[in-house]
């Protein structure tokens, strides 16, 4: 009997499976406390993401909400203390005061915030600096590897040879959940010992979801990547992932319309929020006509999957989506391999789709499709990014750091928005009126993350925009990159 071997600590992945809540994509008018009128104060159970209104106690336990839908160049004042300005255009004048930044034009629909908002709590910000929050697991059963520190650090240092964001410079600090929801409870009571402004997460789905809960009773603002379908999120909370329940439905779509098959396969783990976004693909496929000929779950610490693979190959399918974590992805696909069967696997999201996953799977991930929030490092759009990142200096650990410098545009669009009185309520609200467009507000160069757009009381934000990539090359000699197949679309 074979007997696969984990993927070691310094090449393992970030993620396991798991599903990703969704939200109602309401235009209703917000109330005081930024959520739909008809949902105010109602803390939402069936996965629409609807939650009581947060509050800071630095302004009397009041969220100010941003007034969303008004169009047009914004004032050359832009900035002055108390304005927050609308969400980021994808054009615009240079400002006064902000280095490489830009005011909105309105060519994308910029929306322009109210005259005047309580900066609120300005923990973890001073006239010079911003320290933000990066929660991962660094240890673990899904570890990133070694160079995530720099990277996430990349970005900011870019821009910080460019004079800052109204003269300040963010430094960004690593938390390690150690893949686990004790874990990260523990890494948000030092992250409020450090002082962190605000936070970004990037874990498991129910780790995740213990971050949403910890850092939203601790009054920190979040950048969130996924969370359980069925947890309300705040709204200090944003989530700038991909649905992945809604990922189940397309990628169901693109089995059948894109790759041409008739018999498609799930294997999942055995995790309960993932099972809301298996359920959407196999009634998706189901729907179109698609024969699910293997539908199972795997134990996702496990690292012996002989008997998977083997029921795989009698199964048939030819194309199967790995809603696994990237070890498993390897050993699953590297056993099916060995028994002579070599289906088109499909990842989802933020889990296998990296270029560390491909030299241990050794071929055997060779064609596969992923769905994610960018491209391959060989895509245009990446040259600025190509030429600062220096910390993962090989195409095998580089494109990590794509995620940290989306996640650095989209925390940079905000804190030009509010401009220099910042705080934790300002900030909040610029992230509530939030659109960004293509091109990054602050550097200029393209973005590295779907268009978002919270206004109108949104609290989901990507609209379920992915990127399609593709494996090119042979893993079997060590060359097989992510390359881009196709872009941003949310129906395939």
């Amino acid at each position: 009997m074979r007997r696969t071997v984990p993927l070691a600590v310094c090449t393992a992945l970030l993620l396991s499976s798991g599903c990703a809540a969704r939200f109602a994509r309401s235009d209703a008018a917000v109330d005081s406390g930024g959520l739909p009128a008809s949902q105010s104060g109602v803390l939402g159970t069936t996965g629409q993401g609807t939650a009581l209104p947060s509050t800071d106690s630095s302004t009397g336990g009041v969220v100010v909400p941003a007034a969303g839908g008004a169009t047009g160049d914004l004032p050359s004042g832009l900035g002055a203390p108390g304005a927050v300005a609308g969400s980021s255009g994808t054009t615009g004048a240079s400002v006064s005061g902000t280095t490489g930044g830009s005011a909105a034009t309105g060519g994308s629909g910029a929306a322009t915030g109210p005259s005047a908002v309580p900066a609120g709590s300005t923990t973890g910000v001073t006239k010079t600096s911003v320290t933000i929050g990066l929660f991962i697991p660094k240890t673990g059963a899904a570890p990133v590897p070694p160079t995530i520190d720099q990277q996430a650090q990349n970005y900011f240092d870019y821009v910080k040879s460019k004079g800052g964001i109204w003269g300040r410079n963010v430094t960004v600090k690593i938390y390690d959940t150690q893949s686990t929801e004790s874990g990260a409870r523990s890494a948000v009571q030092q992250a409020i010992s450090d002082k962190i402004f605000a936070a970004i997460s990037l874990d498991r789905i129910s780790v995740e979801g213990a971050l949403v809960t910890a850092l939203h009773n601790a009054g920190i603002p979040h950048l969130i990547n996924q969370m359980p379908h069925a947890q309300a999120i705040p709204d200090d909370g944003f989530y700038i992932g991909t649905d992945q329940v809604h990922n189940g439905v397309q990628i169901a779509d693109y089995m059948k319309d894109r790759l041409k098959v008739t018999k498609v396969g799930f294997v999942g783990e055995t995790d309960p929020t993932a099972y809301p976004a298996r359920d959407a693909f196999v009634a998706e496929a189901k729907r179109i006509g698609l024969k699910v000929v293997h539908n199972e779950v795997v134990d996702g610490m496990g690292n012996q999957f002989l008997a998977e693979a083997q029921k795989l190959k009698n199964d048939g399918a030819q194309s199967v989506w790995l809603y696994v974590a990237p070890n498993n992805a390897i050993n699953i696909s590297k056993e099916a391999q060995a028994d002579g069967y070599h289906p088109t696997w499909v990842s989802s999201s933020i889990a296998w789709g990296f270029n560390l996953a491909l030299t241990p799977a050794a071929g055997a991930l060779d064609g596969a499709r992923s769905f994610s929030p960018w491209g391959g490092l060989s895509d245009p759009r990446y040259k600025t990014f190509n030429q600062v990142n220096t910390a993962g200096r090989t195409s095998q650990d580089k494109d990590i750091g794509l995620g940290a410098w989306g996640f650095g545009q989209i925390v940079a669009a905000a804190l030009h928005d509010v401009g220099p009185d910042l705080g934790r309520n300002s900030f909040r609200v610029a992230m509530q009126n939030l659109r960004t467009g293509t091109t990054d507000v602050v550097t200029k160069a393209p973005m590295c993350w779907p268009p978002l757009d919270f206004t109108g009381g949104k609290r989901y934000g990507s609209g379920d925009r992915t990127i399609v990539m593709k494996v090119e090359g042979s893993g079997a000699s060590g060359n097989s990159v992510w390359a881009t197949e196709s872009d941003y679309a949310s129906k395939y």
